[in-house]
């Protein structure tokens, strides 16, 4: 059975010509999991636009959830790979809609923590149970030992990267 080509066999052959020189084998892992992750990230988005929801405010909401209890905005941010800057922004958005409230942190004036509302609460449930049945819809092309297998390998690549202080910032929030 011959192995289907896609776009990063037809990047590697330009690449190839080009430079062939430049070893380009790693272009066909990595180069395939940012395309994969393009494409998983724009058609996710899509199931939960049908929820009303985007997915930096599923993020968010689904990290209030999981931890299940109130979080600082520089947890969240540190969790979540994004700038202060931008989870103010993501904050005051899901304030407005009622899915978050903002508490005075006890033990910093200054400081909120984060908690979600019964409607943020009542919200997540569908959206996780609708973003989890497309994500399993996406591995139905493997035989359950080939997902297992390929989910020990992502595993070991991610885990290097993370603990890799190389890519983190003085805070030690990991930077991709």
């Amino acid at each position: 059975m011959e192995t289907p080509r896609d776009y990063i066999d037809g990047i590697q052959e330009q690449w190839g010509a080009m430079l062939p020189q430049v070893t380009i084998e790693a272009a066909g892992v990595v180069g395939r999991i940012r395309r994969l992750a393009q494409i998983i990230q724009l058609r996710g988005d899509a199931v939960l636009a049908r929820h009303g929801i985007s997915r930096s405010e599923f993020d968010i909401l689904s990290a209030l959830a999981r931890n299940d209890r109130p979080m600082t905005p520089t947890e969240l941010a540190a969790e979540l790979l994004i700038s202060g800057a931008g989870m103010t922004k993501r904050i005051k958005k899901l304030t407005e809609a009622k899915l978050i409230r903002r508490d005075a942190n006890p033990e910093d004036g200054r400081g909120a923590l984060l908690r979600m509302t019964e409607q943020g609460q009542q919200l997540i449930l569908p959206v996780l149970e609708s973003i989890s049945a497309f994500e399993s819809g996406l591995l139905d092309v493997f035989a359950e030992h080939d997902r297992r297998g390929l989910t020990g390998q992502l595993r070991t690549l991610l885990s290097d990267l993370e603990h890799d202080s190389s890519l983190a910032d003085p805070k030690g929030v990991v930077h991709p």
